[in-house]
């Protein structure tokens, strides 16, 4: 098990993950303080900002499923904004 040691480095306090555990530099995490004084790090998903960034590698065919292959036959029944 590798240890670190907690320093100051400006206002902040760092602690250096090491290489071995093969985190992506860039990787942005969420924190907090466990009761028992451990810290915890979960990745935040990031949102994509573009349609492009969105569906990247993606390469699939969508297809509508049976059940809603006649929704583009009705007419709007409200106010909604209908596109066609």
């Amino acid at each position: 098990m590798d240890t670190t040691k907690a320093r100051i480095q400006g206002n902040a306090v760092v602690v250096t993950i090491p290489k071995s555990l093969g985190v992506e530099p860039g990787t942005e995490y969420r924190f907090s303080k466990e009761s028992d004084g451990s810290l915890k790090l979960t990745p935040t998903k990031k949102v994509p900002e573009t349609m492009a960034e969105l569906f990247k590698g993606w390469h699939g065919k969508y297809e509508t499923p049976t059940d809603l292959q006649d929704w583009d036959s009705h007419d709007p029944a409200g106010e909604e904004l209908w596109q066609r």
